[in-house]
């Protein structure tokens, strides 16, 4: 199955009228980002009972595999104010981005809940996406 296929399959979750008050489907115009990359991984935690220390053990998981680094060793290391990714380097932005959609995918394959598999499925879906990163 192609995009298309799984675009034109998926339920509609917004519709707008057209001028003869006939419903279409919206398609979401938004670029990515990494902004909305986090959050969407964070909205998924939390819509599948993650807590605080989920959302933390998640984003250390995806910062230690993306980068090789914990996010305290990162920050520290490049002289930035912790957990701010605005300042990070291109590359690591670009890492962290690919990372977090990688484990919200994970999360949502293997139909996590709770701490305990939201961790282990965000670990196995950054640890796969870390591969495509092969310069550090």
């Amino acid at each position: 199955m192609g995009f298309l296929d799984f675009f034109r399959e998926r339920p509609s979750e917004e519709s707008q009228l057209d001028m003869f008050g006939q419903s279409q489907g919206l398609i979401k115009t938004d670029e990515p980002s990494r902004r909305i990359a986090q959050q969407d991984l964070q909205q998924k935690v939390k819509k599948r009972g993650g807590n605080d220390r989920t959302h933390a053990t998640v984003n250390r998981k995806v910062t230690q595999n993306m980068l090789g680094h914990s996010p305290r060793e990162l920050y520290e290391g490049l002289e930035l104010p912790l957990n701010d990714r605005r300042n990070l380097p291109k590359e690591a932005k670009e890492a962290l981005m690919v990372g977090d959609i990688a484990a919200r995918n994970q999360i949502e394959a293997d139909d996590a809940m709770g701490h305990q598999q939201i961790v282990q499925s965000a670990d196995k879906g950054s640890k796969k996406a870390k591969k495509i990163f092969p310069f550090w």
